[in-house]
């Protein structure tokens, strides 16, 4: 398992998304203040550097005034929300082919040859204001509130936002017209998820409580519980995604820290996979004393964890420990996403996966596992002299006794 720095912007690093196959978006900013770092979004093209990762910058955004702290992408159209200070904006992401020739040398002779290539441009569309307070534009930005995280429903048809202010907001797409503004909890919402059947959704706070809602009568439907061996030590939930396994049954994974730190003896962080039929705690994992912050889960059942102190870990969809990573970033990771399965990064560089991790660091990076069980070429020569060579002795053995 190996890390490798793909890019280092000039601008600290909020929300990571993958677009494609070939393509990722990474955004952040430095705010509203004229300190000389920008506000951007920039996406990039997969490609490789012998037996890494390499990327390609295709386009960069520039965001004005707002940075853009998280982003969600409609499951089917090249539509992009985004958190900007209080407000939820939509860019258009508008790709166009285009062949352009290029000059290539073969043997003695120069021979032109046409290459096909993307060129991407970003409009805003809409935007809503999902966070009470004063307007993003206000000169007083001290009393603009923010939204913290932002979904699309699976079918695309809405999209729910989570803000500082404890308030979930659900927005029609594409018009943003309000379907619900649920004062959800008493302060931030740290995170929230859509359940796969887009009629429910589930949200975490600092104020200890994650709640499931129904979405379209906006309702609370469940209060999520966790504690160990039924001792008083309550674990708040602090991130939370569903996943959807080969039989199309889903589930939701869970982080959760102690709702109390003790110097004196702290107590662990647990992974938690949730029974979403029944909404109680399926199974569980100790995942070591140092708060978790960040989850991401991937197509091949594996899940993802980031600790403040940027170790990264890895555990199997049954909640194993797989492998840990120390030194990934520098600071506090922001952001994280497994990249999808490719020729590239799982045929061509033999990778189980690979997931992006982005910091206010300023660096966006890609942490591989290599496939398990294989090996090279040349070990498969060595075992096959060896073999050839204890058959060899075994033989003269066995003619001497003859």
């Amino acid at each position: 398992m190996s890390f490798t720095t793909l890019e280092t912007t000039n601008f600290p690093l909020y929300a990571v998304n993958v677009l494609d196959r070939d393509h990722f978006l990474i955004a952040g900013g430095g705010g509203a203040a004229k300190t000389g770092v920008p506000n951007a979004l920039n996406i990039y093209k997969l490609g490789r550097n012998g037996k890494d990762l390499k990327v390609t910058l295709v386009h960069n955004f520039e965001a004005g005034r707002r940075p853009i702290m998280n982003c969600a992408i409609h499951p089917t159209s090249n539509v992009i929300a985004v958190g900007m200070d209080n407000k939820c904006q939509l860019l258009e992401l508008d790709v166009k082919e285009e062949v352009q020739n290029s000059q290539k040398v073969k043997g003695k002779n120069k021979v032109v040859v046409k290459e096909k290539t993307q060129k991407f441009t970003i409009k805003e569309l809409e935007s809503k204001v999902t966070v009470s307070g004063e307007d993003g534009d206000s000169k007083d930005d001290d009393d603009v509130g923010f939204q913290k995280v932002v979904r699309f429903t699976a079918d695309g048809h809405y999209i729910v936002t989570g803000g500082s202010d404890g308030h979930v907001r659900v927005l029609k797409y594409p018009s943003l017209e309000s379907v619900h503004d649920i004062k959800a909890h008493t302060t931030d919402v740290d995170d929230l998820d859509v359940h796969p059947n887009s009629r429910q959704f589930v949200t975490c706070s600092r104020d200890t409580t994650a709640y499931v809602w129904r979405l379209e009568e906006g309702k609370k439907q469940f209060q999520l519980y966790f504690s160990v061996n039924n001792q008083d030590d309550f674990f708040r939930v602090r991130a939370c995604r569903f996943a959807t396994n080969e039989k199309k049954e889903v589930s939701l994974y869970t982080i959760n820290v102690p709702s109390k730190f003790n110097r004196k003896s702290p107590t662990p962080s647990y992974l938690v996979k949730w029974d979403c039929s029944k909404w109680l705690p399926q199974m569980s994992q100790p995942a070591g004393i140092e708060p978790l912050t960040q989850m991401a889960i991937s197509s091949l059942h594996l899940s993802n964890v980031i600790r403040d102190s940027c170790i990264l870990q890895l555990y199997i969809i049954s909640l194993q420990p797989l492998v840990t990573l120390k030194g990934v970033h520098n600071i506090f990771v922001t952001g994280l996403a497994f990249l999808p399965d490719s020729q590239l990064v799982n045929n061509q560089l033999r990778n189980e996966f690979a997931v992006l991790s982005i910091s206010a660091d300023n660096t966006c990076k890609v942490t591989t596992l290599k496939r398990r069980g294989e090996y090279s070429i040349w070990w498969i020569l060595v075992g096959f002299l060896l073999l050839l060579y204890l058959v060899v002795v075994g033989l003269a053995y066995a003619g001497l006794d003859l």
